[in-house]
């Protein structure tokens, strides 16, 4: 058992050095888009329109900390995606497998697919009145346009 954990320990190790630069320069991008534009969200930012994944992360922290009604709100499809997550996480660092499987790809792609069909449901039935599915006027393309 000692092994096993040690085994994994060392490959969660391995692939932490190994997508360091990748989190850091995704941290900045944020930290970023933040302090320009007021929201971390790439589509926001860019186009003013929310994105399809648009409470994902509040609803993740909602998650973490406990709150799973506000998380459910936030954005339902929080839970699809963290047992993704912890499947991955479990055959990536339980099982010792180098590769998914399959079907947990499939789901993966059922989740977005899902999220994508959520996403315009909810912009038909709230957007533009009900936040956060409203219009941003203080995104990049808008900023180009008026310049231009």
């Amino acid at each position: 058992m000692k092994e096993r954990i040690r085994a994994a320990a060392s490959l969660l190790g391995s692939d932490i050095r190994n997508v360091k630069w990748a989190v850091i320069s995704i941290i900045a991008c944020f930290l970023f888009l933040y302090l320009v534009f007021g929201s971390i969200c790439p589509l926001v930012c860019l186009t003013g329109y929310p994105c399809p994944a648009c409470g994902l992360t509040r609803a993740g922290l909602c998650l973490l900390t406990f709150r799973f009604g506000q998380a459910w709100e936030m954005q339902p499809f929080i839970y699809p995606a963290a047992l993704w997550l912890l499947a991955a996480a479990w055959i990536r660092y339980g099982s010792g497998r180098r590769r998914l499987p399959g079907w947990l790809k499939a789901a993966g792609g059922a989740v977005i697919l899902g999220m994508a069909v959520f996403y315009a449901a909810r912009m038909w039935m709230y957007f533009p009145d009900r936040a956060p599915y409203v219009y941003h006027p203080d995104n990049l393309i808008r900023m180009i346009v008026i310049r231009c």
